[in-house]
């Protein structure tokens, strides 16, 4: 009944007017960059490769991922591979309203198809996923290398000095400028006289062998190192983008090295490593409030990330271990309404990809939110040793150290055990004492009998009266506000008086 009244819901993508205006339609500054105008949407959109990827592979079910920016391309590149694969019983979904972050593969609606391959459009943080294939469509943006050389050269002159100590130069650059990474090497290797390396982005092969798809071999798609005979920290980073969360990544995570940034925007480069101590300053007082906090949140912020799911398992091992309460959330894109909700929880840890897995404008949360390195670091207690070197987003990296180092366990915890859980301990970030809440003790094997005792007194190994508590139970009893009074038999009954009845504009008594 209803598709008698309305548009059916394929209007949109297969309906014969549009064909004439699709084929005519060409991509510009507003869809993939304006290093795209003037091409079609099919070489804007890398038509040709996503097909011969689709069909090399024999995939059957294919999510195409858009950006809310790209969403009014998305109908003319569905048509345009879908007349391509159907032949072969293949079909493909648009996928908008991504679940977690535009920049990451959206896994969980992949899922919900579910597709066994996923073609991503736009910017992507290019962290490793191995929950299904996927093929990146890269953005273009134009870039003028020659007046880029010159400006890095000048900005950095005095790091490449000796005095300045730095002997090599890194080059990084934004997903948008990859079309144009053989010019930049051989630009860039032809006018330095120092070494240079290059972040070169490695997209997954469009070979039709199916094992470079298989679970758990997914690998990083760009790694930064220096230059052969050199060490990280005798480098330069310069980097070609704007600032936002990639250039935040490389601050925090290559916090010893000097940062330049070109704008291709305003043709200006930036010195960002004087921004770095800010960063980290604030990265240091988060940490702080995490050591003083009893009841942790962990964020899913992706559920493809490679190392998301056993790097989760750890991190609640590690908190049972220091007698910490631990919840799991999944709450999509954040913002501080969602997170408000959890009232009870004292800090957020966000298990995210390289880009996103960073929150800096914490002001606007009221509770802090930190990244798995800083939780592990946190856990040690005041043993931790706060080294910005080794500051990462990397999951992996942080599922090999909390395995090797045994970062949250008892001993780490307690001090060797001699400090118990009972005895206060100053908090730098109040100033005030506070005494340590303890939940779900590892070592605590009371069990409390089913029957046979009318009176029971539950003591710790020190013979101490100890209590069972809950995170929700011990907030609500915090709480200042209880809800209404009730008054049970304090208040005098009253005699019951007729009211008022009638409307409005004219009750009885008015009549």
């Amino acid at each position: 009944m209803s598709d008698a009244f309305s548009t059916p819901a394929e209007h949109a993508l297969t309906h014969p007017e549009l064909e004439q205006v699709l084929d005519n339609a060409v991509a510009g500054p507003s869809s993939m960059g304006d290093g795209n105008e003037g091409l079609s949407i099919e070489e804007a959109f890398e038509v040709d490769k996503t097909v011969r990827r689709i069909l090399e592979g024999g995939y059957k079910t294919i999510g195409l991922q858009f950006p809310d920016e790209l969403l009014p391309s998305s109908v003319a590149v569905y048509r345009a591979i879908q007349t391509r694969i159907r032949d072969q019983g293949a079909q493909a979904y648009v996928l908008a309203d991504s679940t977690y972050g535009n920049c990451c593969p959206d896994v969980l609606s992949c899922l919900h198809l579910p597709a066994d391959f996923l073609v991503h459009y736009g910017h992507a943080c290019l962290t490793p996923t191995d929950a299904l294939p996927v093929f990146y469509v890269f953005p273009r943006r134009k870039l003028d290398i020659s007046h880029a050389i010159t400006e890095f050269t000048d900005a950095s002159r005095e790091d490449l000095s000796e005095e300045g100590g730095k002997k090599g130069v890194i080059v990084v650059w934004d997903v948008a400028f990859d079309w144009l990474a053989d010019q930049i090497k051989e630009k860039f290797t032809q006018s330095l006289p120092c070494p240079v390396n290059f972040a070169t982005i490695q997209k997954p092969s469009t070979s039709s062998d199916k094992a470079v798809d298989v679970k758990g071999k997914a690998p990083a798609l760009r790694t930064i190192d220096p230059p052969e005979g050199l060490r990280l920290d005798d480098c330069v980073l310069w980097y070609i983008g704007e600032e936002g969360r990639s250039s935040i990544n490389l601050q925090m995570t290559h916090a010893n090295n000097p940062l330049y940034i070109y704008s291709p925007s305003s043709s200006a480069v930036t010195n960002l490593h004087r921004q770095t101590s800010k960063l980290l300053s604030r990265r240091l007082f988060a940490l702080h409030q995490a050591m003083s906090a009893d009841v942790f949140g962990l964020i899913v912020s992706n559920i493809g990330l490679r190392s998301s799911q056993p790097l989760l398992k750890q991190l609640r091992e590690d908190l049972k271990r220091a007698k910490k309460k631990s919840y799991t959330l999944s709450v999509g894109r954040l913002n501080p309404a969602k997170l408000a909700n959890f009232s009870e929880i004292e800090c957020f840890v966000l298990v995210g990809c390289n880009e996103g897995g960073l929150v800096d404008n914490t002001k606007d949360f009221l509770q802090p939110i930190i990244t798995p390195w800083e939780l592990e670091l946190a856990l040690q207690g005041v043993k931790h040793i706060w080294d910005p070197a080794k500051w990462t987003l990397d999951l992996g990296k942080v599922l090999e150290g909390a395995n090797g180092n045994g970062m949250g366990d008892d001993e780490n915890a307690s001090a060797d055990g001699k400090e118990s859980d009972g005895d206060p301990h100053f908090s730098l970030v109040t100033g005030k004492m506070r005494s340590k809440k303890t939940f779900h003790s590892a070592t605590d094997s009371t069990e409390i009998p089913n029957e046979g005792i009318q009176a029971l007194t539950l003591r710790n190994q020190n013979f101490d009266l100890a209590r069972l508590e809950s995170a929700g139970s011990n907030f609500l009893a915090s709480r200042e506000f209880k809800g209404l009074e009730p008054r049970y038999g304090m208040d005098e009954p009253s005699l019951l008086e007729e009211g008022r009845s009638g409307v409005a504009r004219g009750y009885t008594e008015e009549k």
